[in-house]
């Protein structure tokens, strides 16, 4: 039996009317999904439960993500287009207070005018419509259009450069994180985090249910907050799309190759989202600058790439994560491990060992690293590095499986038979990946365990064996 050829990076699909079809979603996973988002900004209850249910009768190793909506402000109060021109006033009000003319807009953030200043920029419609600001009257932010545009109903609003007093979690958010929590969810994705205080209040609203947080960069205070941010988070996501906005797209690209690095050193997995394939949401080929931006995302060592409306509401969902899949993998195929420095939440001896298998895996003909995990911290610690080797974590926890399911390079097995035996351990575990065509008999890999050493629960045990020695030659 041989194994399908292993793709290290991870690959998330947001699932929405175009993928929640079980014979599609079937097919996504075994075209190379790895994790599934759902976007809460779009999606009650029942819709959440809907996909998880469906999900976790196809695998119940996919991890899956919900989204918040957060604080995005929008225009609203009308429904047929709007022609702006160059030149012309237009003042945006809050949402609760009446129209008066065609030349105001209600917006969603009642409070805009107490955050800004004049001179300010605005732009509406994820960038394609600039305004100035003016005058601030009362309530109303007078604003002068710089440029000839047709304005939808419910388009977004940015203020770049601006920190918003929004409120730490909207109402909807709190009840969707409670939905995270009461279906079981494995991720709560935070939008437009600016500081680590609503990854504290997060933490208290999902108390003990073990979900992870990921914090979307999207804006200049998180950015600027970055570290903070990162202390408090267990993932990061670098949502490009908004924050393409509310800093000078020319920054992107260096910006997320210094976050990548930033959440490697300290063994935080990271993910690249927004617009990867954003032409397969309409073609059946994506277009050379879409392929050169997933594969230089696999290049900067991101742990994950992700798909938005190309699996959501795209025309070719299946193909969006096969033509992922193969970028990524062709991409693998030439990278050399790149060892990072830093520390992680595992023991400095942990972190120092994997830092060892990274020169072993160089210098010797290795064909795997095999980690029997129950905290994951040495796995984080090794997968920063990112091998070219895989590594094998064995695990008696599904939700582990789930969790560490988002780290490049890991690839994850459920064994209920682990013990408090070391040997034994690893002669199971060992089984386990062998039965999956992973590995033959003749085969050396590494091993990272448990210490064998009574009440002493840090990995820091590294071994160098043959497959054939460790299962007896079965």
């Amino acid at each position: 039996m041989t194994a399908q050829k292993f793709c290290k990076t991870k690959i998330v699909a947001t699932i929405g009317p175009s993928s929640w079809e079980k014979d599609t979603l079937k097919q996504m996973i075994e075209a190379g999904v790895d994790i599934a988002r759902v976007n809460a900004s779009f999606a009650d209850f029942n819709e959440l439960e809907r996909v998880l249910k469906t999900i976790r009768s196809i695998s119940s190793r996919i991890s899956l993500i919900l989204d918040t909506k957060g604080n995005k402000i929008r225009v609203t109060g009308f429904e047929a287009q709007k022609t702006l021109k160059e030149g012309q006033t237009l003042a945006l009000i809050p949402s609760t207070k009446d129209l008066t003319n065609d030349n105001q807009i209600q917006i969603t953030y009642d409070k805009l005018y107490k955050d800004i200043t004049r001179n300010t920029i605005i732009l509406l419609d994820d960038g394609n419509i600039e305004l100035k600001v003016k005058d601030i009257v009362d309530t109303d932010v007078i604003c002068i259009v710089q440029n000839n545009a047709v304005l939808n109903a419910n388009k977004t609003v940015n203020i770049p450069n601006c920190f918003l007093n929004f409120p730490l979690l909207t109402e909807k958010d709190k009840d969707d994180i409670q939905s995270a929590v009461t279906l079981g969810y494995d991720f709560v994705a935070l939008s437009f985090v600016q500081n680590s205080e609503v990854l504290k209040l997060t933490r208290e609203l999902l108390g003990d249910s073990g979900i992870n947080i990921i914090s979307k960069i999207e804006n200049q205070a998180g950015i600027d907050n970055f570290d903070d941010i990162l202390e408090h988070s267990d993932a990061i996501m670098i949502a490009r799309g908004d924050l393409g906005v509310e800093i000078p797209f020319e920054q992107i690209p260096i910006i997320q190759k210094q976050l990548i690095y930033r959440c490697r050193a300290v063994g935080k997995p990271v993910i690249v989202a927004t617009q990867m394939l954003e032409s397969m949401r309409h073609n059946i080929r994506a277009t050379r600058a879409e392929v050169s931006d997933v594969a230089n995302s696999v290049i900067d060592g991101a742990d994950a790439v992700m798909l938005s409306a190309e699996t959501s509401t795209g025309k070719h969902p299946i193909k969006s994560v096969a033509t992922m899949n193969t970028i990524a993998l062709s991409v693998e195929d030439i990278l050399s491990p790149q060892l990072v420095y830093g520390r992680t939440q595992a023991s400095e001896n942990t972190d120092e060992l994997c830092k060892s298998v990274f020169n072993l895996s160089k210098s010797l003909n290795l064909k795997g690293v095999l980690v029997i995990s129950r905290s994951g911290k040495s796995v984080n610690s090794l997968s920063r590095h990112r091998l070219s080797i895989p590594i094998y974590e064995v695990t008696d926890d599904i939700k582990r499986i789930r969790e560490d399911n988002m780290l490049r390079g890991v690839k994850c097995y459920y064994s209920p038979l682990l013990s408090e035996d070391r040997d034994e351990s690893i002669e199971k575990a060992t089984e386990v990946v062998f039965s999956y065509g992973e590995l033959d008999f003749d085969d050396k890999i590494a091993i990272i365990s448990g210490s064998s050493i009574k009440n002493k629960y840090t990995n820091s045990i590294l071994e160098i064996a043959t497959v054939g020695d460790l299962l007896g030659n079965k």
